[in-house]
């Protein structure tokens, strides 16, 4: 366990409950991590790193589980997030590191 606190950033704001577009405790001038499962063009987690950069929050680092290679580590690097990725789409079919 970690006991890091958990936030996320919703697609588009709820018209109901919190109507938050981040929802989950934090503090202004915290450092955070953007975690998401893909990265194709960079284009869903820009818009993650721009709404937590309004709210006040430093976002340098971002984590997927695959890079696709199709130009989010460019965009992201434009805004100073670096990505980092467990595999890319060339590992996993073929002509990765290995090769």
């Amino acid at each position: 366990e970690m006991k890091k606190p958990l936030i996320y950033v919703r697609k588009e704001r709820k018209e109901h409950g919190t109507k938050k577009i981040i929802e989950g405790d934090f503090k202004p001038g915290a450092k955070v991590l953007v975690v998401d499962d893909v990265a194709t063009t960079g284009g869903s987690i820009l818009r993650a790193v721009n709404a937590l950069r309004s709210a006040g929050l430093v976002v340098e680092h971002a984590l997927v589980v695959v890079d696709r290679l199709e130009g989010a580590e460019e965009a992201l690097s434009r805004v100073g997030v670096r990505l980092f990725s467990l595999v890319t789409l060339k590992d996993l079919v073929g002509g990765g590191a290995s090769e």
